[in-house]
């Protein structure tokens, strides 16, 4: 979104790595490997914290409301599956 809106090629690169390390983490934790969880909590904190502080300055439903809310329903479930 943040390359359609202002030509960001930061955020294109950023969405890339951040998108391609949570396909990652959903295939080790197919295959079972604990350090899939690990790493989706580790990228979703990371996202929540680049996020947060925005949504807390302005308000805003699109992207920040949405990457934090989505982030810490994720966070909440890994850890979960992690400690069960």
């Amino acid at each position: 979104m943040g390359y359609v809106k202002a030509q960001s090629k930061a955020s294109l690169i950023a969405g890339s790595i951040t998108g391609g390390l949570l396909l990652l983490s959903a295939f080790l934790i197919a295959r079972g490997i604990s350090a899939g969880a690990i790493l989706g909590i580790v990228v979703s904190l990371l996202l929540i914290g680049q996020f947060g502080p925005s949504l807390r300055k302005k308000f805003k439903v699109m992207p920040n409301l949405l990457v934090v809310v989505l982030g810490l329903i994720t966070v909440g479930t890994l850890v979960f599956s992690l400690l069960k």
